[in-house]
């Protein structure tokens, strides 16, 4: 089981700035894929309607109501505001974009041609208002639904289904409400469903979604429904092709499938790659959800490991089926009360590779009856064991993330931002938990050019009061800041881990965040981002991406973002060009060492050069600057006396060359 740990007070998404965020990726969310369209008219426009359902009963898939918003906003449909303003759903045949949403384009449904309904949230707020982006607070409601196909059902069936195609993008909190209600009773009472399709803040989906809303409408005669957008500042949703149909009497959905990576952990990672030695021995999760009308016997998860390739990366030259599992069996009610196997596990004995190279699982959630609507019971997921290398990411890179979109103006000294690493040594060996470099994918941004950062790694504890207080202190770093080139946009920039105690003694079992800290930037709206991972970013484990705005007192807080950062371990070398001493003809010495804070440096050289004299602390913090040149030998007493005692970094730099001294102050 997962251990205990106290509830995170302070779990706050730090995305109210973030309306500077157009160049957040469209997370491309799959889900199942049933029918776009469901009455007689569409089916005959989706030929493949039977295929793509693949239902063994002739009612499952039938539907009971369809509206394709031909023409105008239907007869008897309503759209309601709740504020004072016109800021409200619409009937139309384009979208009509505002200052974040400029390439967006009309909804691709099957009938968009002949209009859809669209709330343009961003062109309401083009230009943002002095006094603050206003939220959307309005939906549209449907004519009275009957249930009965004619007559046929007098009391109602036992399963029934929303399908609807959307283009969908919000901001900017979780806590925004985009919901389906559905009432039996004419509103007096209704029931909220998430019409979002689980994107997360700041996301966005294009497609079908489909919504068992038999909580409510089973067994009923009639129904309404709305569609409410409230809270929600930015972007759009467009809706189109909706309809009702009946839904299965057997069909098991294996939801929030999970690879427990560090199972332990209330808040653990999915890899993309992860080092051999450092692999825990991993059980596979997910929710077992009952979306039919009948009771389910003999519910479980199994799941299939394949090594699929060796280090090549070549097709067919892995090991084949390594590894079989499944989880016990368990009975799931009716869909109509949403029973779910909450969070099924696998047994032991959990997975550990044989090799290293590239895996595969296969994951399905089985039961004794037939499963009616097939496909959204499986799952198939890919990560690699590597040598030396830990990514949460999949090579599916999106848009750029970092703290510069969470605030107006770009990014300011002292921001930082990091993602979360476990590290657990399963083979004992300590030389394999030395953190040696970061591996920052770097967005094509401009604004990236002229920014000064640090690689940083923070020890963190999930047990701890807030997520402020879980940042325990800092165990690596880069003594020396380095400034981002133009060479260095869309490209995996590499910084070495040259201080701190884990990059000499290794890094304790336990939760990291890696990342980085702003140390100085050029005027104007520079900021430091790297591209974000959009295909892994649905199956990341919330609170494990952390960002610390140094214009606020909030320190730090979690953002639902997965940020392209590797941590490299061990062995890897560190890339020519960035190493700390440079094989320099200038002399540079410093005595007494140690001191009390007083120092010569005297600096040596037969040609002539300039160099930018700093002094940083243990944090990477400069204490002191200056600018010499030398010309034969120039000798400078140095004063620290001021300062606290510890270790300090003397650094000579210029484009060609850094060198740098230690000095202890006692």
């Amino acid at each position: 089981m997962k251990k205990n740990y106290f509830l995170l007070s302070g779990l706050v998404l730090a995305s109210c700035f973030a309306f500077a965020q157009n160049k957040l990726s469209n997370t491309n969310m799959t889900s199942f894929a049933p029918p776009a369209a469901l009455s007689s008219e569409a089916k005959s426009l989706d030929p493949d309607f039977l295929k793509k359902s693949k239902f063994n009963s002739k009612a499952f898939g039938d539907s009971l109501y369809y509206q394709d918003f031909a023409g105008a906003l239907p007869l008897n449909w309503s759209v309601v505001n709740n504020s004072p303003n016109n800021f409200q759903w619409v009937w139309n045949t384009t979208y009509v974009a505002g200052q974040f949403s400029t390439n967006v384009p009309t909804i691709a449904s099957t009938t968009a041609a002949n209009g859809f309904m669209v709330l343009t949230a961003d062109f309401f707020n083009t230009p943002i208002p002095t006094t603050g982006a206003v939220p959307m607070d309005t939906y549209f409601e449907s004519e009275n639904i009957n249930l009965t196909s004619g007559g046929l059902n007098p009391g109602g069936i036992p399963s029934v289904w929303v399908t609807y195609q959307q283009a969908v993008r919000y901001c900017c909190n979780g806590s925004n409400k985009l919901e389906l209600h559905v009432s039996s009773d004419n509103f007096v009472t209704w029931t909220e469903y998430d019409a979002t399709n689980d994107i997360a803040v700041n996301g966005a989906f294009a497609g079908t979604n489909v919504i068992n809303i038999s909580t409510s409408a089973a067994l009923e005669t009639d129904i309404k429904i709305r569609f409410l957008s409230s809270a929600n500042s930015h972007y759009y949703w467009m809706i189109d092709d909706f309809a009702v149909i009946e839904g299965p009497e057997n069909d098991m959905e294996l939801r929030t499938p999970y690879l427990e990576f560090n199972f332990d952990y209330a808040f653990n990672p999915f890899y993309g790659q992860i080092p051999f030695d450092l692999f825990p021995p991993l059980p596979l999760s997910g929710e077992v959800y009952n979306n039919g009308s009948n009771n389910l016997t003999g519910v479980r998860i199994e799941g299939d490991i394949f090594h699929t390739s060796d280090t090549s990366g070549l097709p067919n030259t892995g090991l084949g089926l390594v590894y079989s599992t499944s989880s016990s069996l368990l009975p799931l009610q009716s869909g109509n009360t949403r029973d779910t196997a909450d969070y099924v596990v696998t047994n032991s004995p959990r997975f550990v590779p044989p090799a290293l190279g590239e895996f595969r699982v296969d994951m399905i959630a089985t039961s004794d009856s037939v499963d009616q609507n097939l496909g959204n019971e499986i799952y198939s997921q890919t990560f690699i064991t590597s040598d030396t290398v830990f990514a949460r990411d999949d090579n599916g890179y999106g848009g750029g993330t970092g703290p510069g979109d969470y605030q107006g103006g770009g990014t300011a000294n002292g921001d930082k931002f990091g993602t979360m690493y476990i590290v657990e040594s399963r083979t004992g060996n300590g030389v394999h938990t030395i953190p040696t470099s970061i591996t920052f994918a770097v967005s094509d941004d401009v604004d990236n050019i002229g920014v000064e950062i640090l690689p940083r790694i923070w020890s963190w504890d999930e047990d701890s009061a807030t997520v402020d207080a879980a940042f325990t202190g800092l165990v690596a770093s880069s003594f020396i800041p380095y400034t981002v080139l133009a060479s260095d946009t869309n490209t995996l920039l590499t910084l070495p881990l040259d201080f701190g105690p884990a990059t000499t003694l290794g890094m304790d079992s336990g939760q990291y965040v890696v990342g980085w800290e702003v140390t100085n930037f050029q005027l104007g709206t520079k900021q430091f981002e790297v591209f974000e991972d959009a295909s892994s970013r649905p199956f990341q484990d919330n609170v494990t991406c952390f960002m610390d705005l140094a214009n606020t007192v909030a320190g730090w807080t979690w953002v639902p973002q997965n940020p392209v950062i590797r941590l490299n371990m061990s062995s890897l070398p560190i890339p020519t060009g960035l190493k700390g001493v440079s094989n320099s003809s200038t002399e540079f010495t410093i005595a007494p060492n140690p001191n009390k804070g007083l120092f010569k440096m005297t600096v040596t050289s037969k040609e002539v050069v300039t160099y930018n004299l700093n002094v940083r602390n243990m944090l990477g913090q400069v204490v002191y600057t200056d600018v010499i040149t030398v010309n034969g030998t120039v000798t400078e007493q140095m004063d620290l006396t001021q300062f606290e005692k510890g270790l300090y970094f003397v650094s000579l730099e210029n484009g060609a060359e850094k060198i740098i001294k230690k000095v202890v102050v006692q």
